[in-house]
């Protein structure tokens, strides 16, 4: 089998990968699904706990977390090519390119159009070229087709990720929020993730809509996660007060994957209904 050289801007270097790897190992849950999506289903050797979409990915050989590895586990799948994203996953990357695996980070999106872009990426450096062109080509037109929520609508979007988080501008949430008319209350914070947003400025921003993207892997009920809002002094919050909230399943939002679209036809739709209301 013969290889092609890929630029990686992360490792600063080309890398050698199979010109059509047939042992793909995913420890990006966004990049999973592409993969699904692309129809490599039977090339993916393994993924990481947190690929669970689409249902199916959960039948493949699980091998490690957003930021660990099994190697054991990963030298028995003996991969061809594993694929990883940038930003928070930068050390795993150079991790296992140190240990001598042929590894590739996709770059991590900042924008619905950036998540698009990682489709492209994905299919250059699987040899799926075509195929990545006309799912993109589909999903542009995804993009294109999201109703839009008129008026001034402010957003607080939370996740639970060991305690409260936030989003600021540098997150394709944000953008994603922008693009179907939703205000994100902090999104002149040039940055991804605000942990453990101030109350204060909760209050003070006002948003007319709280959504609350539950975390993976915990159980939830509806009055926990109130009851969570109040503890920390926002039951001061009229959107809380009449209940304008809307709890969002995990990999919701939090999901950069294609799918997201999906999420925000939904989104659109249950804001609409709950300020109508």
């Amino acid at each position: 089998m013969g290889e092609v050289k890929v630029f990686s801007e992360v490792l600063g270097r080309e890398v050698s990968v199979p010109e059509r790897p047939e042992r793909i190992v995913s420890l990006a849950p966004a990049i999973t699904e592409i993969l699904f999506l692309l129809g490599l289903e039977d090339r993916i050797a393994g993924v990481s706990f947190f690929c669970n979409k689409p249902e199916e990915a959960k039948k493949k050989p699980r091998l490690g977390s957003y930021f660990q590895v099994n190697y054991r586990k990963l030298e028995e799948l003996d991969p061809d090519l594993i694929l990883v994203t940038t930003g928070a996953q930068r050390r795993l990357a150079l991790e296992l390119d140190s240990k001598g695996y042929t590894v590739y980070p996709i770059p991590l999106p900042v924008s619905l159009p950036g998540i698009i872009d990682m489709v492209v990426q994905t299919g250059i450096v699987t040899g799926e070229i075509q195929a990545a062109r006309r799912l993109s080509q589909d999903l542009a037109g995804k993009l294109e087709g999201l109703g839009r929520i008129e008026g001034d609508v402010r957003v607080y979007y939370e996740i639970d990720l060991g305690g409260p988080v936030s989003i600021g501008a540098h997150s394709y949430i944000d953008d994603a929020l922008y693009r179907v008319g939703l205000a994100n209350i902090f999104s002149d914070i040039r940055q991804p993730w605000i942990i453990n947003p101030d109350t204060k400025a909760i209050i003070e921003r006002d948003p007319h809509v709280l959504l609350y993207e539950k975390a993976p892997y915990k159980k939830y009920s509806e009055e926990k996660i109130l009851e969570s809002f109040r503890e920390r002094g926002l039951d001061k919050l009229k959107a809380l007060e009449e209940n304008r909230i809307i709890i969002l399943e995990p990999d919701s939002l939090a999901h950069y994957g294609p799918s997201i679209l999906d999420v925000l036809g939904w989104l659109v739709e249950k804001v609409s209904s709950l300020l109508s209301g």
